[in-house]
């Protein structure tokens, strides 16, 4: 136990005050999802955590947010009793806490007597109020972790040894088993001297299995892939909405399809992982720590293939990649990525795709596009076949625009072949994808470099690979109309050329988008821009051009890439 003058609110105070406080302090012990106060209450008193930890939100339901979490010898409700207004936020145990309580009328006494402490409780609450806004957007990183085998065949206790193993190259890690101590000044002390602190669960209808879920940050929730949901879906309690909760899928060999949407479908998740071998464990553990590594990929025609340069430079300087996610090329890019293709493979693929067959040959009436879109769409089935989002072995998204909406569209479930499609729709080129009475559309029209997407979702640093550049299209001739068909075939043997419908339609996709773009660019830790302004959108002879610029520019870039770079 903590004596009182350890306390940073308490020192500085005299032998016989910090005496008199002892006796004014009242011990309060809440169990895990117990609230302390909600927002608007009135102020009855400040409370300090002795051990376990606490969390301040602010609003209920899907639009709460996280404000920050309270650690043992930190002060809450300070806010209140010093501004004299009601509580400006809910408070919840997110584990079995201790907490000494001064009613309100001996706070007053204690800041009139002892000015110091209210200067210290003013230094705390803007700390914390700073810490809150650069940290609320993304998501934190879990210190306790509970597994919790949802599924007869999982091998729990051999998981938990594997994943321990993992995270212990970031830091010391603790298991406690069923039997263990679980005093929380314990449990704090744990916390205190490791990185990681793991709870290896039980069964789901059973206690300890409860006393787990009570003390986690994150809820591993581990099914194996041969077995299928029993029952109905399963609603997560409010306490449980607290935690992150993640699907772990235990395969044995190969990802078996549909197993993720199933398991899905009984488990309200907000992150799910395939687990096949160690290497699986490896991400895992990136993950759970904030350093897995994201790459995003913009679109950009042509010009995409600067991507696989790119890649090629990343593996040869021993990168990890963990989670992919890109908007129209830069989509299908991701998904080769997420499909862990092989760079030559890859090459061959989008090669035979976009170079050996134009999918942008099928001309029509254009009374929806200039195009049928059935060649693209035959090209993506051939490549990506039946696969589902949820299947592939690394998370993956990709984005699209919702002209029904007016707003962007992320893909992180469904058919993967149908999701490229909708994403590479350029208006007026490829025809929409029409699902569900909505309209949707290349995703560069709105989000053409969707980092954003996965700085929400990702704590680990992030990468942006974009390839639009700067002049995608460009006149040799000026005027605001056109000449007859004489004076313009003149023009074009002299040279002087206009763009076509079809390179006019590609740039205007993309237009609205800049100004995200460059808002996005703001959350990665590392920007690639290779040099691809020479080859022109639809210019798919050049992809090999492209290839080579992407690699020897990144290339020279990773001579002093940052350490988390080699793999975490």
């Amino acid at each position: 136990m903590r004596a009182l003058d350890d306390l940073p609110l308490f020192a500085g105070l005299d032998a016989a005050a910090l005496q008199t406080l002892a006796q004014q302090l009242v011990e309060v012990r809440l169990p895990g999802g117990a609230i302390l106060f909600e927002e608007g209450s009135a102020a009855d008193g400040l409370y300090v955590l002795r051990s376990g930890q606490l969390a301040a939100f602010r609003g209920r339901g899907a639009s709460r947010q996280w404000l920050g979490g309270i650690r043992p010898g930190e002060a809450v409700g300070e806010m209140a009793l010093l501004s004299g207004r009601p509580r400006s936020a809910h408070v919840v145990a997110l584990r079995d806490s201790t907490l000494l309580r001064l009613g309100r009328a001996d706070f007053d006494e204690l800041v009139l007597r002892h000015p110091q402490a209210a200067l210290e409780l003013a230094r705390t609450a803007f700390a914390r109020m700073e810490a809150s806004l650069q940290q609320r957007l993304r998501p934190r990183v879990p210190v306790t972790l509970a597994l919790l085998p949802q599924s007869a065949g999982v091998e729990i206790e051999a998981l938990a040894e594997s994943l321990a193993e993992s995270l212990g190259r970031y830091g010391p890690v603790a298991l406690v088993r069923r039997g263990d101590a679980l005093d929380p000044a314990r449990l704090s002390a744990l916390e205190d001297t490791h990185a990681q602190v793991i709870y290896v669960g039980g069964p789901a209808a059973d206690a300890w299995a409860a006393t787990c879920r009570r003390q986690a940050d994150a809820l591993l929730l581990v099914v194996d892939s041969r077995e299928a949901p029993v029952g109905p879906p399963a609603s997560p309690t409010d306490d449980e909405r607290l935690r992150q909760r993640w699907l772990v899928l235990a395969h044995h060999g190969q990802i078996r399809d549909g197993t993720a949407a199933r398991w899905r479908s009984q488990l309200a998740v907000d992150r799910q992982v395939h687990v096949r071998d160690g290497r699986d464990l490896d991400r895992l553990a990136r993950m759970l720590v904030g350093r897995s590594v994201g790459v995003v990929f913009s679109g950009g025609g042509a010009r995409g293939f600067a991507h696989l340069g790119v890649l090629r430079a990343f593996h040869e300087a021993g990168l990890s990649i963990d989670q992919v996610g890109g908007t129209s090329f830069g989509a299908i890019v991701a998904a080769a990525v997420a499909q862990e293709w092989g760079i030559d493979e890859m090459h061959a693929r989008l090669k035979h795709c976009f170079v050996e067959n134009n999918p942008l040959d099928d001309w029509t009436v254009p009374l929806v596009a200039l195009t049928r879109g059935v060649k693209a769409s035959e090209l993506l089935k051939a490549e990506f076949g039946s696969a589902a989002i949820e299947d592939l072995p690394l998370p993956f998204y990709c984005v699209s625009a919702n002209l029904s909406r007016g707003d962007a569209h992320t893909h992180q479930q469904g058919t993967l072949w149908l999701a490229l499609r909708a994403s590479i729709a350029i208006p007026g080129v490829l025809p929409p994808v029409f699902e569900g009475g909505e309209v949707l559309v290349d995703g560069g029209v709105i989000n053409n470099l969707p980092a954003d997407v996965m700085y929400l979702q990702s704590a680990g640093p992030l990468i942006g690979v974009d390839i639009a550049g700067e002049h995608a299209l460009v006149s040799g001739v000026d005027g605001e109309a056109l000449p007859n068909l004489f004076d313009m075939t003149t023009q074009w043997l002299q040279g002087r050329r206009r763009p076509s419908m079809l390179r006019i339609l590609i740039r205007a996709g993309m237009v609205n988008s800049k100004a995200t773009t460059r808002a996005n660019r703001q959350k990665l830790n590392l920007l690639l821009q290779p040099p691809v302004d020479d080859i022109d959108l639809l210019d798919w002879a050049a992809a090999d051009r492209a290839i080579a610029a992407g690699y020897r520019y990144t290339a020279g870039l990773l001579e002093s890439a940052p350490e988390w770079f080699a793999g975490g």
